[in-house]
């Protein structure tokens, strides 16, 4: 009987596995985040300023956006192949291997937007300490967006139309996350302490972290109730 640890590294490993091996997805990803980030701009004037004042919901709506793309067949693999039912009378707590998921796909998908902040740097001029900001809120605030993306993709799960549905799910859930999230660089492009914000994405986080895998879980089951 493998430990919870052992449980969780063994899962994390098998999704780390699978990422790397499908690695168009995430390539897809990456190209929808800066298509976004690079189209918009060309709507507005050709102003520093007005371009600055977008740029924070503008970086978080993309991020937003290409993750719902990269998680819309977060478990739709795993339910066509059987793993998911192999979760379900393997008796291991399910809660634990969703858990172990999402937080592969957590460290694959943010990853690539942590080494394209420089870019977004140079793009919307932002300084060392603005794109610092941008790190540490990305850091703190993408792992519930993740989550929230697992629980809309678990509804989803052998419906045809998963992309609709994971958008009403996601769009009012996520709002304060947007919020805060844009929020936080905006308040550092103003000069003004960002500590309340970033305290605020990372407790969001870790209830996201907490609670959202037994929700997940339960939805799983329910799939698969005959």
């Amino acid at each position: 009987m493998n430990s919870p640890f052992q449980l969780f590294g063994k899962q994390f490993r098998r999704e780390i596995l699978i990422q790397v091996r499908q690695i168009r997805y995430l390539v897809n990803s990456c190209l929808f985040f800066l298509m976004l980030l690079f189209i918009f701009p060309l709507t507005l004037r050709p102003e520093l300023m007005l371009m600055r004042m977008f740029a924070p919901g503008l970086v978080w709506m993309a991020i937003l956006l290409s993750m719902l793309l990269s998680l819309e067949r977060l478990f739709q693999q795993d339910y066509e192949q059987g793993v998911l039912e192999q979760w379900l009378v393997s008796g291991q707590p399910l809660n634990l291997l969703v858990t172990a998921k999402v937080m592969a796909h957590w460290l694959i998908s943010v990853t690539p937007l942590l080494l394209l902040s420089p870019l977004i740097a140079i793009l919307f001029s932002f300084n060392v300490w603005e794109t610092c900001i941008l790190l540490l809120s990305l850091i703190c605030g993408t792992p519930a967006i993740l989550f929230l993306c697992a629980l809309a993709a678990a509804f989803g799960i052998g419906i045809n139309q998963r992309g609709a549905l994971m958008a009403l799910i996601l769009l009012p859930l996520t709002l304060p996350l947007l919020i805060f999230g844009s929020g936080t660089l905006s308040v550092a492009m103003q000069g003004l302490p960002v500590s309340g914000y970033l305290a605020l994405l990372l407790a969001m986080s870790l209830l996201a972290v907490g609670f959202l895998p037994y929700a997940i879980a339960a939805v799983i089951r329910i799939s698969h109730i005959d």
